[in-house]
């Protein structure tokens, strides 16, 4: 939670993400703004977005009415998709669900080293990081919601990351690898190198096979004896 802040601007930009921005998100956004003003503290730019909507929806009939309880009016707010650019003017992205936080994830590698659960970056519930989708259900879960979102933002704006306009801490340098331990005991000669093994001869070519030598011709057949001619008596 250390490394929020890249380059220093006149504000920091906090951006709640939930699914339709239309509940938890507005309400979030409604009660830190009127936090913020009460504290004095304007150097903070409260945006919202959600990661399954589309631009212009309105705040729900609930959410409306919960905060108006709070004296808090949200009715202006609309809705808003999340987008790379958004991602890279954030200083802080704080989703409601893990679900949240892995959209923007894997959306920008620049929401890496500042997108966390809301509950999990105020510490205010060590129990269950989540914060449910009242969206369509009643309208005391809508005022459960609004409580512990109310009770995290409250713990969070006392974190040194919202203490004046200074900058963050720099992240922390990371470590070179140290070089790897000899196995060697103290005093032992080094040992030599094997040398490197010479190249294996190279096996000679193959003498040309000669043509086969043609056959000798086959033995005349030898002459049958003569008959012995008879004396005339």
């Amino acid at each position: 939670m250390s490394m929020l802040l890249g380059k220093r601007r006149s504000k920091k930009v906090i951006v709640f993400l939930c699914t339709g921005d239309t509940c938890r998100g507005a309400m979030a956004q409604g009660y830190m703004v009127h936090a913020l003003a009460e504290r004095g503290m304007k150097y903070v730019d409260v945006k919202t977005a959600g990661v399954m909507t589309v631009p212009g929806l309105i705040p729900t009939d609930e959410a409306v009415q919960v905060m108006k309880n709070a004296n808090i009016d949200i009715s202006k707010h609309r809705s808003c998709p999340l987008t790379r650019e958004l991602i890279h003017k954030a200083d802080l992205i704080l989703g409601m669900t893990p679900f949240h936080v892995q959209t923007a994830l894997r959306m920008s590698e620049e929401a890496k080293g500042k997108t966390y659960l809301l509950k999990e970056f105020a510490e205010s519930d060590l129990k269950n990081y989540q914060i449910t989708d009242p969206n369509g259900l009643t309208l005391e879960v809508y005022k459960r919601v609004y409580r512990e979102m109310k009770l995290a933002i409250d713990k969070m704006l006392d974190k040194p990351f919202f203490q004046g306009d200074a900058p963050a801490p720099k992240p922390e340098p990371v470590p070179e690898e140290a070089p790897a331990k000899s196995t060697a005991k103290a005093g032992a000669k080094p040992t030599k190198a094997a040398p490197a093994a010479k190249p294996a001869a190279k096996a000679p070519a193959a003498a040309p096979a000669k043509a086969p030598a043609k056959a000798a011709p086959a033995p005349a057949k030898a002459a049958a004896p003569a008959k012995p001619v008879k004396k005339a008596k």
